[in-house]
């Protein structure tokens, strides 16, 4: 495992040399998600699958104004999302084909989902937010999220999707990191389609499964539990976590759930965990911790991003080991260890051991 710095240091990096390139990054930040936007809207990372093709054929294909498509291809170019070649034509770089919709490692439905309006629209009233504390997307949609979603199937399949992606290889690296051969039957809360708790039955024979999730959430999980050849070793439930967890499981694991909560839901929902958690029993959160503070600027954005993400349109947080160890004291459960997943995903492995009851 790579070293890093422990979740509750303070995070130290060098400064960037060219000041003046910082802020021009930091003004013109938006302008890269209308890009991918657009490149999405037009269908070119699937267009440009098979190879090279002109903007004169793309044009074409996709009914865009030839001048103005050279144009956003060369952008692309300039942002390493495309290549253009020697004579004219246009390629995917090995990070444009991650937003390919098929393909090894896509990143398709996650790059959708965050350019998707919903995303993107609550960060419009960031100063509100920060000024009340509350979120804006009900101001702004009507309504909370979560109903967002119900009403917006589109947009659950996209989500559940897009935690599928991200999944998959966390999966196999808390697999590799933890030793899962301890327990009998791992409770996925959360688990949507269960591209998570697949891939550690994959990696686990033996080991036995339940994911846990809306009636939406687990809406494709019978079939993609089939797909990975686990649905011998593993079941669906619906139901609602904020109200109770099913009985019967040895570790139960929350990935990207936890943080999607403010901390009064937060420590309900651990509590219904403790609940139902045997004593030998064992509790993984599966999230990004961030340092106690940040003394050295620039610290990697994304768990911050993310932690204002959840601000503008949920009441979840990104949180400290402190902040995590208090959620837990609250839930009569205490954090035995805290480790590091290595990975693009930046999360860790928060271990908690229930707190005898009288």
């Amino acid at each position: 495992m790579s070293e890093s710095p422990a979740p509750g240091a303070a995070v130290s990096r060098p400064e960037q040399s060219d000041p003046v390139s910082v802020v021009f990054r930091l003004v013109w930040g938006y302008t890269t998600s209308a890009i991918t936007h657009t490149a999405f809207e037009l269908g070119l990372p699937d267009l440009l699958e098979s190879g090279p093709r002109s903007a004169d054929d793309l044009a074409e294909e996709t009914g865009a104004h030839r001048p103005s498509l050279h144009r956003l291809l060369r952008t692309m170019a300039a942002l390493g999302i495309t290549q253009e070649t020697e004579n004219g034509d246009f390629v995917l770089t090995e990070a444009g084909a991650l937003l390919q919709s098929k393909g090894p490692g896509s990143m398709d439905a996650m790059a959708r989902l965050f350019v998707h309006e919903s995303m993107w629209r609550p960060w419009q009233g960031l100063t509100q937010s920060v000024r009340t504390g509350e979120p804006v997307f009900e101001s702004q949609f009507g309504m909370d999220y979560w109903a967002y979603m119900k009403q917006h199937p589109e947009v659950s399949r996209l989500f559940n999707a897009a935690m599928g992606d991200a999944s998959q290889a966390v999966g196999t690296a808390v697999a590799a990191a933890y030793d899962l051969t301890r327990f009998q039957t791992v409770v996925d809360v959360g688990g949507g389609n269960g591209t998570l708790l697949s891939a550690m039955l994959q990696a686990t024979p033996g080991l036995r499964g339940i994911v846990f999730d809306s009636a939406s959430g687990v809406a494709q999980t019978k079939d993609h539990l089939a797909a990975a050849g686990v649905s011998d070793r593993c079941e669906a439930r619906a139901g609602n976590f904020l109200e109770a967890l099913p009985e019967g499981g040895d570790l139960y694991v929350f990935k990207s759930v936890i943080h999607d909560w403010d901390d009064e839901r937060a420590t309900a929902i651990l509590r219904n965990c403790r609940q139902v958690l045997p004593d030998e029993g064992r509790l993984l959160i599966v999230e990004p911790v961030i340092p106690e503070a940040v003394t050295v600027s620039p610290a990697d954005p994304f768990p911050y991003l993310n932690d204002l993400n959840m601000m503008v349109s949920l009441r979840g947080k990104e949180r400290t080991q402190s902040e995590y160890e208090a959620l837990l004291d609250a839930a009569h459960l205490r954090l035995s260890s805290v480790q590091q997943v290595p990975g693009p995903e930046r999360v860790f492995l928060i271990e908690a051991v229930p707190v005898p009851q009288s």
